[in-house]
């Protein structure tokens, strides 16, 4: 084990099936909602999610949808806009008490106190700011719907961008393709963009997270150089609101040229980037294809950090790229409905100079909440005489686990990592052969 990992919980052996009890788990995590029941674009049933870290009855639930084209509506009404949470933190909210509702498209579930008293949200383009300010978590999803091309990459959903016949879209303006050539993840699950030229048509491309994930940390792990990128084309890797409050919510770490006399190649910026201070220039070096690009998001301060190779909580400062930090805490976004957006795309809609497509490989997006992790528990271990060993990892959403093995407590075998999407992860190991006694460790992840 390295001493960036931390031991949750172990299960002792499979034969004598016992749990071992782990005092520290007693504390709360932090607030958190979670939406565990997402009803399909269509359907009538009840959203319904749970809270952990606080009083349930200290709090309430306030839900929201956006039904295109009429916008951001109070469910279930006006009269009752503020959901109960019973005692074990679970809630259910009736979404579809309107004649489209089953037609929404973005649902919002923000954990309230039981004083909140912000006006009902009827038709708005946008959520109000004031109802995000009075949320202490929220959790904030698109969910499929007809006519868009959804994609899973690091265990997360995610909708490929698209325009129209002559419609130009933003960044650019450009022409944006969601088909296979343009986007696409391979048998390892790394996620390929590519900018073609189509019926000389120069397509781009990009993705958007389905849900909000709000403070935490950003990580982007390049699997491609770029720092022969054409002076034309743009890698931004960044979090992006419709809503222009806080100029959309966009932090952006962007591999660029710019120009062809720029020495260096990438930026951090918090928008908006022509104000002075709000952003900073650096150079990926030459060669280098396996990089990670981050920043770690807070309510009053932003610090980014590029690095060689995959993530690493304290690299070598060899390892070290870039890092600046945004510390002007007034003018840091307030989380709100942003997405996480991974885009190729042309600096105005211009070719490359060398009239060539360009493919990059994103090996990995990864997001890690704020604070310590809550330690871990193995639960519900579930063992039949000729297996599989079957449990519960009892942890916190977006954590990652490393689920590892040993057969005498001496020597770990790694499993498997588990991306927590839940607080609830099930878990089965059905490679039992010539093990007489089985033993479990969850490790978290930096």
């Amino acid at each position: 084990m390295t001493a960036r990992w931390r031991i949750r919980k172990f299960i002792l052996p499979y034969a004598a099936v016992l749990l071992l009890a782990d005092s520290a788990c007693k504390s709360l995590a932090a607030p958190t909602i979670i939406i565990t029941n997402l009803p399909t674009y269509g359907s009538t049933d009840n959203l319904a999610g749970v809270v952990l870290g606080v009083d349930p009855a200290a709090f309430r639930v306030a839900v929201f949808i956006n039904v295109p084209p009429y916008g951001w509506y109070s469910k279930p009404t006006c009269a009752q806009a503020l959901t109960v949470i019973q005692p074990d933190g679970s809630w259910s909210a009736d979404i579809t008490t309107g004649g489209a509702d089953t037609n929404a498209t973005r649902i919002a579930a923000l954990l309230v106190s039981t004083n909140y008293n912000q006006p009902c949200v009827l038709g708005e383009p946008f959520l109000p700011t004031n109802v995000f300010s009075g949320a202490i978590a929220g959790a904030v999803v698109t969910r499929e719907y007809p006519g868009v091309r959804w994609i899973d990459f690091s265990g997360y959903d995610w909708w490929v961008k698209t325009s129209s016949g002559t419609n130009q879209l933003g960044p650019g303006p450009n022409y944006f393709s969601d088909s296979t050539n343009n986007v696409w993840t391979d048998a390892q699950g790394w996620l390929h963009l590519r900018i073609t030229n189509r019926s000389n048509q120069w397509q781009c491309a990009e993705i958007v997270s389905a849900r909000t994930f709000g403070y935490g940390s950003y990580r982007f792990e390049l699997g491609s150089r770029v720092d022969n990128l054409d002076t034309n084309i743009v890698l931004g890797l960044f979090t992006w609101s419709d809503d222009p409050a806080y100029t959309y919510r966009e932090m952006d770490v962007e591999c660029s040229r710019g120009f062809a006399a720029d020495t260096n190649n990438a930026q951090f910026t918090v928008q908006p980037y022509n104000l002075s201070g709000h952003y900073a220039r650096y150079c990926v070096p030459a060669g280098l294809v396996d990089s990670t690009h981050l920043f770690t998001w807070q309510s009053n301060l932003v610090t980014f950090l590029s690095q060689s190779g995959s993530y690493l909580p304290n690299p070598n400062p060899t390892n070290v790229i870039s890092t600046w930090v945004f510390a002007n805490a007034s003018a840091v976004p307030q989380t709100g409905d942003e997405n996480v957006r991974i885009n190729l795309w042309l600096l105005f809609g211009y070719p490359p100079t060398d009239g060539k497509e360009v493919e990059l490989v994103i090996k990995s997006f990864q997001y890690v909440p704020l604070g310590s992790p809550q330690p871990a528990l193995l639960t519900n271990l579930s063992v039949p005489p000729n297996g599989p060993v079957q449990f519960t990892i009892n942890g916190e959403p977006d954590r990652r686990y490393q689920i590892r093995a040993s057969a005498n407590l001496l020597d770990w075998q790694d499993l498997t990592t588990v991306l927590a999407t839940n607080n609830l992860v099930p878990f089965q190991d059905d490679n039992l052969a010539g093990f007489n006694q089985r033993f479990y460790q969850a490790v978290t992840l930096p």
